[in-house]
């Protein structure tokens, strides 16, 4: 599996892309979360929506979904075969109600609906999995804001990755060891607790961290995240970050910062 990170900035940056990923495996291309950016990012990358073969989303916020509709037109208008979808169930009804519809439900007169985009839209419990080539990929809910008193989940991915020449689905049915276990906690609050048993089965974490001055409340920031446990912050790597000046978090015990267009091979 080769993981590379189209962007790595905050919702707003303009230097490093918004921060979605890119799977690969077995000659697959996941995209996890597509902003606003990606298809300037993709292009960066020598890439176009004609290469994504599936789409994992985790949240509703724009620099996640912000380029969906630039996603499905471009397939749906070539006459291009349709990438897949996976996405919490709960938020599959309300990124087509209250992100994509209003742009995308009527084409030539013809009412749509999201199904139409793709070639299976992939509706999954809160901790569901599902398989991606080598990879099995859990899903987990991260504490990221609250709606008045509701919280407002994003869902990372936990990854099990298997070797190259296994299909997860029978490498997990033959309870074979994964090679490597990965964390993308996509966005989330500074929430050690919740996240601790995930951060200690992890072999290599990219966790979400704000540079800003001020804290959101809505994003772990650096500060907090200095305090982890030497252990943890030794495997995990920062993205979502703003511009600007960044700390030294390889001094600081951490992994390091992820630059924009990094691969990870794993």
């Amino acid at each position: 599996m080769k993981l590379t990170f189209v962007g790595v900035g905050s919702a707003f940056s303009l230097e490093s892309f918004q921060s979605n990923m890119l799977i690969e495996s077995r000659g697959s291309r996941l995209l996890v979360d597509c902003g606003g950016d990606a298809r300037f990012a993709l292009n960066r990358l020598g890439l176009g929506a004609k290469d994504i073969d599936a789409l994992y989303v985790s949240h509703l916020h724009a620099d996640h979904v912000g380029g969906i509709e630039w996603l499905c037109f471009s397939r749906y208008f070539t006459n291009s075969s349709r990438p897949e979808l996976f996405i919490n169930n709960r938020l599959a009804e309300l990124l087509w109600e209250q992100s994509l519809r209003g742009g995308m439900a009527s084409i030539q007169e013809r009412v749509v609906e999201l199904d139409d985009f793709f070639a299976t839209v992939h509706r999954l419990p809160a901790n569901g999995i599902f398989d991606f080539g080598s990879v099995r990929c859990q899903l987990f809910s991260t504490v990221h804001y609250y709606d008045g008193y509701e919280l407002v989940p994003s869902y990372g991915l936990l990854l099990d990755v298997y070797p190259e020449d296994l299909e997860a689905a029978s490498a997990a049915a033959r309870d074979t060891t994964p090679s490597r276990r990965v964390m993308l906690t996509t966005d989330t609050q500074f929430c050690p607790t919740q996240l601790r048993d995930f951060y200690t089965s992890a072999d290599i974490i990219f966790q979400d961290c704000e540079t800003s001055t001020w804290k959101s409340g809505i994003h772990a920031h650096y500060e907090d995240l200095c305090g982890l446990p030497d252990e943890i912050r030794a495997k995990m790597w920062l993205y979502h970050y703003s511009d600007g000046a960044l700390p030294d978090a390889v001094a600081a015990g951490f992994a390091g910062f992820v630059s924009q267009g990094q691969t990870f091979d794993f």
